[in-house]
């Protein structure tokens, strides 16, 4: 509730390309005050994806949720309406854009938060009883105040929107250095100077390659590249955005348009001027996602991944970086680094009763359908 002297916050939906262009510069300078760094709920981030994957689709509309204090923008939730399955499987779903395509999800918010959460959760809850089946919120950090935000709201509107929360498998590793991180002692356990100096020794001098501006192409071609030759030798098939044409094209676009906002930190290492590895990696205020990395496994051996991971803590400890998020994924590599976790989870919001139900367990139907369909 807005307290004495201050006007109700207001709520508008995007849901035309020209409104949504209108949005990015309130969209930036909010996402670049609001405390919870996530790059992936960034303007490039978002704006590129619905390009590639959502502009001239029937099947999904904007609907790009806006929170007003007067004119200022306090609270952006950027969704989508999209239509899944068939026949009395077909279901209206509401869901962030970007929903497969970002480790994290969440609003953009700044002053008064709470406010905007609680404003939210009326529009949603409005939706649900109009012309919207369910409501799917995925990828909810456990320690980000959004997810806080909307549970306690939640638990107030228990008796008028139905919830479901599905925690997903494994953690979100990050390594907190705000009360310091002693990387020299994590360069001895992890080999870093035996590594680099065999490196050297056999192919020649190493050398570190910061990829931006002019020179962004040539470490998008040595990501591709790299990642393409160390896929080629496993005996399985290829995962995330850079599986298929489409997801590689958002990646290196989306990339593309994170440099140009300061947002990006492509790092290679070479030996001998022949490149190792690549890693990808976004930053976000004080937060660096190390999103996505690639080597030559001829040259597995001598770690390059590592080399990269250090080199990474270096400039990003220099830069005044005070978390370095590894993203989802439990992998041992990971833990040897950081010293955090947390969970994801997915909410689900239906009407209360029999209709609720049926609607997410047709939306759950939809979707396994989907996910089954070759291609």
């Amino acid at each position: 509730m807005a307290t004495a002297g201050q006007q109700p916050l207001t709520l508008d939906v995007v849901t035309d390309e020209g409104a949504l262009t209108a949005l990015s510069g309130p969209w930036v300078r909010l996402h670049a005050e609001d405390p919870d760094d996530n790059a992936f709920l960034s303007w490039p981030w978002a704006s590129t994806w619905w390009r590639h994957f959502g502009d001239g689709r029937p099947d999904r509309e904007l609907h790009v949720v806006v929170v007003r204090d007067g004119p200022a923008v306090v609270g952006i939730a950027p969704l989508l309406r999209t239509r899944v399955g068939v026949g009395p499987l077909r279901a209206t779903v509401l869901e962030r854009i970007a929903a497969d395509a970002g480790d994290y999800g969440g609003m953009v918010l700044g002053p008064r938060a709470e406010e905007a959460v609680a404003l939210l959760v009326d529009h949603l809850a409005a939706r649900l009883r109009g012309d919207a089946d369910v409501v799917v919120l995925g990828r909810l950090a456990s320690d980000a105040r959004f997810t806080r935000l909307l549970g306690d709201e939640l638990v107030r509107r228990a008796a008028t929107v139905a919830t479901t929360v599905d925690r997903l498998a494994g953690a979100c590793l990050h390594a907190d250095v705000t009360a310091g991180f002693d990387l020299a002692r994590k360069a001895k356990k992890h080999k870093i100077r035996r590594y680099r100096g065999r490196l050297a020794e056999q192919h020649g001098e190493v050398a570190f390659v910061r990829h931006t501006g002019p020179t962004l192409e040539e470490g998008l071609d040595r990501l591709v590249t790299l990642h393409d030759r160390r896929w080629a030798v496993l005996d399985e098939p290829v995962q995330g955005l850079m599986a298929a044409p489409a997801g590689r094209a958002f990646l290196l676009d989306a990339v593309r348009a994170l440099d140009g906002a300061g947002a990006l930190r492509l790092l290679s290492v070479e030996a001998g001027g022949r490149p190792a590895g690549v890693e990808l990696d976004l930053v976000s205020g004080r937060r660096q996602f190390l999103f996505k990395g690639a080597f030559d496994p001829e040259l597995a051996a001598f770690a390059p991944g590592q080399l990269l991971h250090h080199r990474a803590f270096e400039e990003g400890l220099a830069e005044g970086i005070e978390v370095f998020d590894f993203c989802r994924g439990d992998a041992p590599y990971k833990r040897r680094w950081t010293n955090g976790e947390r969970t994801l989870a997915t909410v689900t919001l239906a009407r209360p009763g029999p209709a609720g139900w049926l609607a997410r367990q047709r939306w759950r139907a939809a979707r396994a359908l989907a996910r089954r369909r070759p291609g």
